[in-house]
């Protein structure tokens, strides 16, 4: 893969050009913020990739693109509904519009604004714990992460924070043309949530695909007794990376995890194929 890190500071996640243009937020194993996103100069539209879910990442990718382009994004979009990818859209403009689909903007209202919810019932609480870890010598986690779930509370009980829908919706695919690039909005249906979108660069061999995609895979993706998986159809799931493996695209971004070649997408199919699918 080549690529290039973008000299940008921020503790919640590393900066990187995949080609010229277009970029990637990597979170910091160290952050706690966990979830990717990315944003795309086409020459006359910049567009942004999902939002993080830590209010201060969403801040620092914001100011990536102020320092590098000097403007604001046209657009933003949402891969999928679940609130780490969302969260973020508050630290843009409200003037910018937000794409994602009919069913996201759905699922948004139905289950987002509940954790937003659960969040500020339990924020006192969770502050306290961590004001308690930074005088522990066995915290869980270490002090760059405490700090920043401490800046999320403070943001998510701000009485003038809030959730900032989708207002832009796509049932099918979008290809924009800009002046330097092209990039394909593809909408898959079912898959890791009801609804997931990627973004893919036929020219570039570049592919964000939000959830989609996992860079590793830990406990957490096994069957429980309950026979619930991070993924709300894994057979369906299976079938979009199918489609994806055949691309001729050499960098994946995931939603969690390192930036990714079909190796990755392979061990997701992999695993899939050995737990959920009948042979």
């Amino acid at each position: 893969m080549n690529y290039k890190r973008i000299d940008f500071e921020s503790t919640y996640f590393d900066l990187f050009e995949l080609s010229e243009g277009v970029y990637a937020t990597i979170s910091k194993k160290d952050s706690g913020a966990s979830v990717n996103a990315g944003f795309f100069d086409l020459g006359n539209y910049i567009i942004v990739f999902d939002t993080h879910i830590y209010p201060g990442a969403a801040r620092d990718l914001h100011n990536a693109i102020i320092e590098l382009y000097d403007k604001d994004p046209s657009f933003i979009i949402n891969s999928h509904f679940h609130i780490d990818h969302i969260l973020g859209n508050c630290l843009f403009p409200e003037s910018i519009p937000i794409m994602s689909t009919q069913v996201t903007l759905e699922k948004i209202k139905e289950v987002s604004f509940d954790q937003l919810k659960r969040y500020r019932e339990t924020a006192e609480e969770e502050i306290l714990k961590r004001k308690e870890m930074l005088n522990s010598e066995d915290a869980p986690f270490g002090e760059i992460e405490i700090y920043n779930d401490l800046e999320f509370y403070k943001y998510v009980t701000d009485p003038n924070f809030k959730i900032i829908l989708p207002n832009f919706l796509i049932k099918d695919e979008i290809i924009i043309n800009g002046i330097n690039k092209t990039v394909h909005l593809i909408p898959c249906g079912v898959g890791h949530t009801e609804s997931d979108i990627l973004a893919y660069f036929p020219n570039e061999k570049i592919c964000f695909m939000g959830d989609l995609l996992f860079a590793n895979l830990d406990d957490s993706w096994a069957p429980s007794e309950s026979g619930r998986f991070n993924a709300v159809d894994p057979p369906k799931l299976y079938e979009i990376l199918k489609a994806i493996i055949e691309k001729d695209i050499k960098i994946f971004v995931p939603g969690h995890g390192e930036l990714s070649t079909k190796d990755a997408v392979q061990m997701n199919m992999d695993f899939i194929k050995e737990n959920f699918l009948k042979t």
